[in-house]
């Protein structure tokens, strides 16, 4: 769960490769009264560089990077900003990725 702000949106950052994925995203997380897109970033490069000046309080990210494994961005991220709640999107079989992905970081909520 996005940690509470005073009624303010939740910052949200989506790491997808591909342009399609964060504009769908973006536009879905935008509708929510709750909830603002901050950023994107097609690459790992690019997340880690921009997650830091934006300060996002979740970060959507893709488990297949063309630069990266999500795996490997995750436990970046989480070492830059601890707080920081990371969502994992995949295309993938669960049971491949889940533990990994917990491991690097991300956590479950029900």
């Amino acid at each position: 769960m996005i940690p509470e702000q005073d009624g303010q949106k939740r910052r949200v950052f989506i790491v997808d490769d591909h342009p399609l994925v964060r504009e769908w995203l973006t536009t879905l997380i935008n509708q929510q009264p709750d909830l603002a897109v901050c950023g994107e970033a097609a690459t790992a490069a690019e997340a880690i560089q921009a997650v830091g000046a934006s300060k996002p309080e979740a970060a959507i990210v893709d488990i297949s990077l063309t630069d990266s494994s999500g795996i490997e961005l995750i436990k970046e991220l989480k070492k830059a900003c601890p707080s920081l709640v990371v969502l994992v999107l995949s295309m993938h079989e669960e049971s491949h990725y889940a533990e990994r992905a917990l491991r690097a970081g991300t956590r479950v909520t029900s």
